[in-house]
């Protein structure tokens, strides 16, 4: 099981994981499921406190993923997928 903090709110994180996964992202309550036939991960998703840095607010998340399904390569892959999907440009 993996646990993450982001920067995100539930519904810009679903947002990027349906773009990373078109057509396979299924909620069920409170857990996201990604099934690729392979491969499958459930992730739950809890909000945190906002953080507050100056005059920025930023949302944050707690992300518990877990791997259902896929050898540790195939589940290597979906999280890079998905990790590529959720960057943002800034700079």
């Amino acid at each position: 099981m993996l646990e993450r903090e982001v920067s995100a709110t539930p519904e810009e994180f679903r947002r990027g994981l349906a773009l990373a996964f078109p057509g396979l992202v299924v909620a069920t309550g409170d857990v996201l499921r990604v099934d690729d036939g392979r491969v499958a991960m459930e992730i739950s998703l809890t909000p945190g406190t906002s953080r507050v840095i100056a005059a920025i607010t930023l949302s944050r998340l707690h992300v518990t993923i877990k791997f259902v399904r896929g050898t540790t390569s195939e589940q290597k892959s979906m999280l890079a997928r998905m990790d590529l999907a959720m960057q943002r440009g800034g700079g």
